[in-house]
């Protein structure tokens, strides 16, 4: 063991494997490197089980912040498509006869792409919550996610939900669907592409 060592095992001797991963996280969760000695002093013994952490911890916030990005712009993306079918059957009201029916069925049909659209979105947003839940049940409950990819998440369920509340009222046509909970098997998917470090796409 170098001295170096040496000095940090006299130093943080009594730090436990639970008191390293919080310090890691709260270093991440505060966007500042954490503290070397964190993992220059980890036992060997220790060694795999801070392997397995890491895994689910590179997945969380390389994967899973990258899925949540995506799951944001595709909501964005929503919210234009549904302006666009707006202001479409709006236009539609200045035309006469045949061009003003095929502009109403154009901004019907953009709706309808909206509404399947949308429920697809709010599934791969409640199944990035769910595996994040998942992850941090694994590690004694913790809150594992970077807070501005929770409230990304939470700002994107919410806005996914105004959409719902708006297509539903909607005064010309009313769209009644709901917004479901993703099935089994696609949170063992997502799981899985998390964990063997496939390509998501």
């Amino acid at each position: 063991m170098s001295t170096n060592h040496r000095r940090l095992d006299r130093v943080m001797p009594a730090v436990s494997f639970d008191e390293r991963i919080d310090g890691i996280l709260a270093a991440y969760h505060e966007d500042r490197r954490p503290e070397p000695s964190l993992l220059a002093t980890l036992p060997q013994s220790d060694g795999r089980r801070w392997n397995e952490v890491a895994d689910v911890l590179n997945a969380l916030h390389g994967s899973l912040g990258w899925y949540i990005d995506y799951v944001e712009a595709c909501v964005v993306q929503l919210e234009l498509r549904l302006t666009i079918a707006r202001l479409a059957r709006q236009l539609a009201g200045t035309f006469d006869g045949e061009n003003r029916e095929r502009m109403a069925k154009a901004a019907d049909a953009l709706a309808l792409r909206v509404v399947a659209e949308l429920v697809a979105r709010w599934h791969e947003a409640r199944l990035a919550e769910i595996v994040a839940e998942h992850f941090g049940e694994q590690l004694g409950g913790r809150e594992l996610l970077h807070p501005s990819r929770v409230a990304t998440l939470i700002d994107c369920l919410s806005r996914m939900q105004t959409l719902h509340d708006a297509l539903a009222t909607d005064a010309t046509v009313r769209y009644e669907f709901e917004l479901s909970e993703p099935s089994n098997a696609d949170f063992d998917h997502l799981l899985d592409l998390l964990t063997s470090n496939k390509v998501m796409a």
